[in-house]
């Protein structure tokens, strides 16, 4: 009955998904709304009148990168309301966090089957089509199959170069490299090493390395062993329903799969790796300091991040209009000063929230909370393969002292629980009707 009760009393409540894949080096920006509708006294509110805003110029995930990725809120609805924002995140990255390991086929997996049979299966370490290409000299040998002895199956041998004589000394020189490579689909290689010598008297041999006879031995398939995983962070308790759903769990996406503008994703415990008896992570608001945004264009780290890698290279770039509770003076007596300090963000440390210090009217827009994603100088070799989602939920009450605090019919926020929600909570009373 309690979250039937918050479901249907939530006045104006809106939940605007937004997620960040960065795949490889590309991004994607999907989007998702949910939106509960309630009516009080002359109020319109209507579906998607409380929604994110966002200016995504996405660039490839790289050292020192910076990506524009300004978010912002927006009321288009007549009925004053607070809004808070907080994060989901997934960040799936590589088990061996870059290494890579040397093996021959006899070991399981080593040699890659050309499809992944788990999350936790070996992945193999991908070598460039154009890194053996015409236009880099490189070429397969002319007839592998009489040429080369020791090849094992979908196993190539590229080489460059050959064999050249001085004019004036007759001085032969041999200059060549060989490359091996598993091709395990169309156009797919996977690296290999091994030994590989040349055969036959060196007179005998023909100017292009193409045309020698070779012996391979040893060969070793490159992998990064046992796959991925997966650092899955909720910093906030959601009041709403997950998007399809209709039973509050406290969580947007994650437990969910679906598509967003047409990006795949799929937050189930299954492909997420997560296997019984654990289960979807509880909600973990950020208690490090580096994580917490306390003063204008404040660049901060994420959970996921730290939690999976125990790095700090992807980062989040806040606003101008960042504050923190310490600042905060709902006792203010100059309404410009007051009206002014309303038009912040703060981070709740205690709920894992992100509060618009003051009431959103209809047609107001706040100013940004994200500005942009910023990936430091030393994103290394752990961050191979790596796809990071960071869904960005918001949540919208009425603005009223009940929304504010009862549980069954708004957010719930207990003045007593610690003196960040209470400084937070004061605040917003301070605005209700202004």
């Amino acid at each position: 009955m309690k979250k039937n009760s918050k479901k249907k009393k939530l006045l104006a409540a809106a939940a605007a998904l937004a997620l960040i894949a960065v795949l490889s080096g590309t991004f994607a920006w999907i989007t998702s709304q949910q939106q509960r509708v309630n009516r009080v006294k002359s109020a319109k509110v209507v579906n998607d009148s409380v929604t994110v805003n966002e200016i995504w110029e996405p660039k490839p995930m790289a050292p020192g990168t910076i990506a524009k990725k300004e978010v912002s809120v927006t009321n288009t609805g007549d009925a004053s309301v607070f809004v808070r924002v907080s994060y989901e995140e997934v960040l799936k990255h590589l088990a061996s966090k870059g290494d890579v390991t040397f093996s021959p086929s006899s070991v399981p997996g080593a040699k890659y089957p050309g499809t992944a049979a788990a999350l936790n299966s070996h992945v193999p370490v991908e070598y460039s089509a154009a890194q053996i290409s015409a236009e880099n000299g490189f070429a397969e040998t002319t007839d592998p199959a009489t040429q080369v002895t020791g090849l094992e199956d979908g196993v190539k041998l590229f080489v460059q170069g050959g064999k050249s004589t001085d004019d004036l000394t007759g001085y032969v020189e041999e200059v060549y490299t060989p490359i091996l490579v598993h091709e395990y689909a169309a156009g797919k290689y996977q690296q290999v090493q091994g030994t590989v010598t040349p055969t036959g008297a060196v007179g005998d041999r023909s100017e292009s390395a193409t045309g020698w006879n070779f012996t391979v031995s040893d060969i070793k398939y490159g992998y990064y062993a046992d796959g991925y995983k997966n650092a899955v962070v909720n910093w906030a308790y959601s009041s709403l329903a997950p998007v399809g759903e209709t039973t509050v769990t406290g969580r947007a996406l994650l437990g969910t799969t679906g598509n967003r503008s047409g990006v795949e994703y799929d937050y189930r415990e299954a492909a997420l790796g997560i296997v019984s008896p654990e289960t979807l992570p509880g909600d973990t608001p950020a208690t490090d300091a580096d994580l917490i945004p306390t003063a204008n264009n404040d660049v901060k780290g994420v959970q996921a991040d730290l939690n999976g890698l125990a790095k700090k290279e992807i980062r989040v770039g806040y606003g101008s209009a960042m504050t923190n509770i310490a600042a905060l003076n709902p006792a203010e007596t100059d309404e410009t000063v007051a009206a002014d300090a309303a038009k912040k963000w703060v981070y709740n440390p205690g709920d894992g929230w992100f509060y618009y210090t003051g009431t959103l009217k209809g047609g107001q827009t706040t100013a940004d909370l994200l500005k942009n994603l910023v990936f430091g100088e030393n994103l290394g070799k752990e961050y191979t393969n790596a796809t990071y989602d960071l869904v960005v939920k918001l949540e919208a009450i009425q603005a009223t002292e009940t929304a504010i605090k009862d549980d069954t019919a708004g957010w719930g926020l207990d003045p007593t629980a610690d003196t960040n929600t209470e400084k937070i909570v004061e605040q917003l009373l301070s605005r209700i009707g202004k």
